[in-house]
């Protein structure tokens, strides 16, 4: 029931009519005046009725029927018209009352105006205005109950003012009566004192509330937190717990469980507190100080995982509460075993310890919980063990803990696989003792290892170099030297690997050690790259005669002792090494029966070198050296007059082996084998061939002469002289003269004077573009060019050559071209030629390079899945061409890794899974990084997310190296805790990129997730507003808008 439609309105009514009749009879009105002001009468029926609209419209009637403004009828029209307005909430209500007290300032309504426009500004909340017409009103001659009313009101204006003690003043002459104000009067009088911290007295008038139809279910709760800030947590309790259990018992029932739960929170009893807490905590808008209240209750039941739910939700601002959330996130994990996942809140706890208000002692003690975690974890991706450990012992030098600290720090370093940021750390420590000397040896060591093994071989002497800094530990001496000789080896750089190999053979206690040995068949090799045989021969023979050797190695060393044997031309000896080789059943047994073979030649054995080639055939038909040995066979047949063997050998080089570089002599050697049997139509047509498929004077010259003689021999000059004109390649006129051109530039080439060669060549071709030694030309300059660098210059002269397939030079033509576009990006031609390379190559090296470059090319591309199926190929071929050892290990790596990208991009994630592990397994490089990330990719695209973090963890500990692929990998594991609803690991993995990757990518990449992240907490920790409380104005005739306070 609205305000005005109550009892004191009513009476108000009453004396408005009485007043009427008054002014009627002053009048001494005629008898008819009655019949006449039936309109008004009506409209004052309707009035008392509150049917204000249709009361309004006919007080407007009498209005407009009265011309007379001063009439004592329309007056009273106008004014009850105005009430209308008033009643009906009409936007010009104000206007029409000050319009009535202009026209009209001494009408006996006036004064009712003043107290109707308070009445009008305070239903709209405008109390500035209603109390400006309040001082108007004069309070003693209204009737009790609208003094009641106007009392009450203007008390309430106050407090909506702000001015407290006013307000009370007003409400305490209402709140003890027995009007409708009495009961909103006193509730407000009580909130009044409850904001002042007058507990007792409020509470006094809350509790006289109790039992009010309207206030008892609001003020349940402020009694509760009245009896809570009086910290009387007995009484709370007692009081509260029927309250709960009647659902209609009170309102903010959430908020009165919070207030029982905090109370048995404070006094310890946890156990009791948890179900309050847990009710409260259904609602939504929970904030931050109520979660870590029940997180810790959680905690305090030993209710780790509900704990942590909790905390999670406080620990991600920057204050106090925050470091003590994660603090104890920090213990609950550890009670969970979770190691990592306590290291990383001690660490959140102990960096708030800079906050305002933060604790001392959990910063200390979280800092060195944080630092022992980070040692004990199996992996420490940004090197913060060392870091942590060296911050406790300086910010806490007295601690007692300092020497379990120092002890952890030094297990640390020689723990950790992050090398150069622990030696960092310890070239920062001026005086180290013997144990640190030591842990600096084996980390310099064992980064010069990774380095090494990510073929950086400069880098890696350099660590193998400031391992012996510290000469500590003999073994670790003796294994610098020679991989530090290694090293220099894989950079051409022979004379410092001899010397550090020497080095190696003096050092104390390394004739103890494999490498002593070791380092001899080293030592051969530098010697033998540097074609100092005899020095060569002197070591691989000291390590072929030593104990203790790998079987592998001294068969090798077999085969080279042979090698420079036959380089001295001393074939004997050379073959009683080749068969040594042989007899050690040598992996490369073929080559060993092939130079064998060509010693016996060389000495004119010929009977003895066809059994040792036959002999390499047939134990292995699928050499590199088959087309080798079958053109030996068919020169040593030859030699033996036997042309029936030789032709039938020379037929098997050019069926089985066409782009071999025996391939022209065969054919050569075919058709002389032929013209000399009489055969020379047969011998003309093999002689043109030779020059049809080698289109150059150079390497149809001998061809040439072939069927200039058949033809002469046979009176056929005229025939010759037309042939010769079909060749674009001869000029019979200016032969000579070409040939001594050509010559001079070439013997510039042979001579290895390219910047002169160039010029040479630049001038023949010039004179005779198509001469006959035009294709060499340009080949010469071109390879020139490309040795030099001058790759732009080259490639036009590589691609004349391919374009006139000559086979002379096609094949080492299309290897430069395809490299020199590979180096440009220029991916599509690229492939081409790759493509092409693969099809001419004679020698398995080049084929190989064909499929690497093909595979690198389609995944430059995009083209993953067809890169995979030519990374297929590159594995058998390596396992052929390359001899074991890293660069074939990489490159199986490398192709292993690409076939694992095209079963992924076939979404065969099992496949690729296996795949990835093993070259993840088999390479501790950048290669094993990358699969080793993807294996966690996988693993996350399966929705197996504790797998992946595994994986994530196991890249950390194993790659520590290869930050890029940390942070992919910390990144990723963000998404996989995301999936897990532990946004706090999510974040913290999200930080640990931002504080610490070089990448701005990924650096902006993680900050996105984690400002995604950083937005939904906020949302979900914002309290939402108090629940509006409708608090009746007069005892529940009217509600009133206002919020509660």
């Amino acid at each position: 029931m609205h305000i005005l439609s109550s009892p004191p309105f009513r009476r108000r009514a009453m004396v408005v009519f009485a007043l009427c009749g008054a002014l009627l009879t002053q009048a001494q009105r005629p008898a008819h005046f009655d019949h006449a002001n039936a309109d008004l009468t009506h409209a004052q029926e309707l009035f008392s009725k509150a049917k204000f609209a249709a009361a309004q419209y006919e007080f407007e009637q009498v209005t407009a029927r009265i011309p007379d403004a001063h009439d004592p009828t329309r007056t009273e029209a106008e004014y009850m018209s105005a009430l209308c307005a008033v009643r009906l909430f009409h936007n010009d209500a104000s206007n029409r009352l000050l319009a009535f007290i202009d026209a009209h300032p001494e009408n006996p309504h006036v004064r009712s105006c003043s107290f109707e426009l308070f009445r009008h500004y305070f239903e709209r909340k405008r109390y500035d205005d209603a109390m400006a017409w309040a001082a108007r009103v004069e309070e003693n001659e209204l009737d009790e109950a609208d003094r009641d009313e106007f009392v009450f009101k203007k008390g309430y204006a106050y407090f909506q003012q702000g001015q407290q003690d006013k307000a009370l003043i007003e409400l305490n002459k209402v709140k003890d009566g027995e009007s409708l104000y009495a009961a909103p009067a006193t509730y407000y009088a009580a909130h009044i004192h409850y904001e002042k911290g007058n507990y007792a007295t409020a509470l006094q008038g809350f509790e006289k509330l109790s039992t009010d139809p309207n206030f008892g279910r609001i003020v349940p709760y402020y009694i509760a937190q009245v009896k809570f800030l009086q910290g009387d947590y007995d009484a709370l309790q007692a009081y509260v717990k029927p309250l709960l259990e009647d659902p209609n018992g009170a309102k903010r029932v959430d908020q009165i469980n919070r207030l029982a739960g905090e109370a048995y929170y404070r006094t310890g009893k946890y156990s009791e507190a948890l179900p309050y807490l847990q009710k409260s905590a259904q609602r939504a808008g929970v904030d931050r100080g109520e979660r870590y209240i029940l997180g810790y209750t959680y905690y305090r039941t030993g209710e780790w995982k509900a704990a942590l739910d909790q905390f999670n939700l406080v620990a991600s601002a920057e204050d106090s509460l925050a470091q003590l959330a994660a603090y104890h996130m920090g213990d609950a994990y550890l009670k969970l075993s979770e190691k990592t996942y306590a290291r990383n809140a001690f660490k959140r706890a102990y960096d708030l310890g800079a906050v305002p208000g933060a604790d001392a002692k959990v910063t200390e003690d979280a800092l060195f919980n944080y630092a022992k975690l980070s040692y004990e974890v199996s992996f420490d991706p940004y090197n913060e063990a060392i870091i942590a450990l060296r911050d406790y012992l300086k910010a806490y030098p007295n601690s007692p803990r300092h020497d379990e600290a120092q002890e952890f720090l030094l297990n640390v370093f020689l723990k950790t696989k992050n090398y150069e940021d622990a030696l960092a750390s310890l070239d920062a420590i001026k005086n180290k003792d013997i144990r640190l000397q030591e842990a600096y040896q084996k980390l310099a060591f064992d980064r010069a290892v990774e380095l090494y093994e990510g073929r950086k071989f400069a880098d890696a002497a350099t660590f193998f170099e400031r391992a012996l800094k510290f000469p500590v530990n003999q073994q670790a001496n003796a294994m610098a030297h020679y991989w530090s000789g290694e090293s220099r080896y894989a950079l051409g750089e022979y004379d410092k690997a001899l010397a550090k190999y020497d080095a190696l053979r003096n050092t104390t206690g390394a004739y103890a050690t494999d490498l002593y040995e070791q380092a001899s068949y080293s030592m051969g090799y530098c010697y033998f790259k540097q074609k100092q045989y005899g020095e060569a021969s002197t070591a691989f023979r000291r390590f072929a005669g030593a104990p203790r050797v790998n079987a592998g190695q001294k068969s090798d060393a077999y085969l080279r002792i042979g090698d420079c044997a036959f380089m001295g031309e001393d074939y004997p000896t050379a073959i009683k090494w080749y068969d040594d080789a042989i007899r050690a059943s040598s992996p490369d047994k073929d080559y060993a029966q092939f130079q064998k073979g060509l010693c016996l030649g060389l000495q004119q054995k010929w009977t003895e070198k066809i059994t040792v080639l036959k002999a390499l055939l047939a134990d292995k038909p699928g050499s590199q050296y088959a087309a080798d040995a079958k053109f030996q066979l068919g020169e040593t047949y030859l030699n033996l007059e036997n042309d029936a063997e030789a032709l039938r050998y020379y037929k098997q080089v050019l069926d089985g082996h066409p782009n071999s570089p025996h391939t022209r002599q065969s054919m050569l050697q075919t058709a002389l084998i032929h013209k000399r049997g009489g055969e020379a139509d047969k011998a003309l047509d093999e002689f043109k061939a030779i020059v049809t498929k080698y289109p150059t004077l150079d390497e149809s010259r001998d061809a040439l002469a072939g069927v200039k003689s058949i033809y002469v021999e046979q009176g056929r000059v005229a025939e010759y002289e037309t042939y010769l004109s079909t060749l674009s390649f001869v000029d019979p006129g200016s032969q000579d003269l070409d040939n001594d051109y050509y010559l001079s530039a070439e013997k510039f080439y042979m001579d290895k004077n390219c910047e002169k060669a160039v010029g040479a060549f630049k001038d023949y071709l010039n004179k005779y573009p198509n001469g006959g030694y035009a294709l060499n030309a340009r080949y010469y300059q071109a390879d020139c060019d490309y040795q030099a660098q001058r790759f732009a210059e080259a490639l036009p002269g590589f691609e004349a050559v391919i374009t006139a397939k000559s086979a002379q030079f096609l094949e080492p033509a299309l290897f430069a071209a395809s490299d020199i576009l590979f180096r440009d990006k220029r991916w599509e031609g690229a492939l081409d030629r790759f493509v092409q390379l693969e099809q001419v190559a004679s020698m398995p090296q080049n084929t190989l390079v064909a499929q690497i470059g093909q595979m690198r090319c389609l995944r430059e591309l995009g083209r993953v899945e067809e890169a995979g199926k030519v990374a297929e190929k590159v594995v058998p071929t390596a396992d052929k061409v390359l001899p074991d050892g890293n660069q074939r290990a990489d490159l199986k790596a490398e192709a292993g890794l690409t076939i694992a990208h095209g079963l992924l991009s076939r979404n065969e994630l099992d496949g690729a899974f296996t795949k990835f592990k093993a070259v993840a397994a088999a390479n501790k490089g950048i290669i094993g990084a990358e699969a080793k990330y993807h294996m966690a990719y996988v693993r996350h695209l399966q929705k197996k997310y504790r797998d992946a973090e595994k994986e994530v963890f196991a890249l950390a500990k194993d790659f520590g190296a290869y930050k890029h692929w940390i942070s992919k990998a910390f990144i990723l594991l963000g998404d996989v805790y995301l999936q897990l609803d532990d946004r706090f690991q999510a974040k913290t993995a999200l930080q640990g990129v931002i504080d610490h990757s070089d990448e701005p990518e990924l650096v902006a990449e993680a900050r996105q997730r984690l400002d995604a992240i950083n937005a939904s907490e906020i949302q979900q920790t914002t309290p939402t507003p108090q629940e509006d409380i409708e608090v009746p104005m007069d005892g529940g005739n009217k509600p009133n808008d206002g919020k509660d306070q």
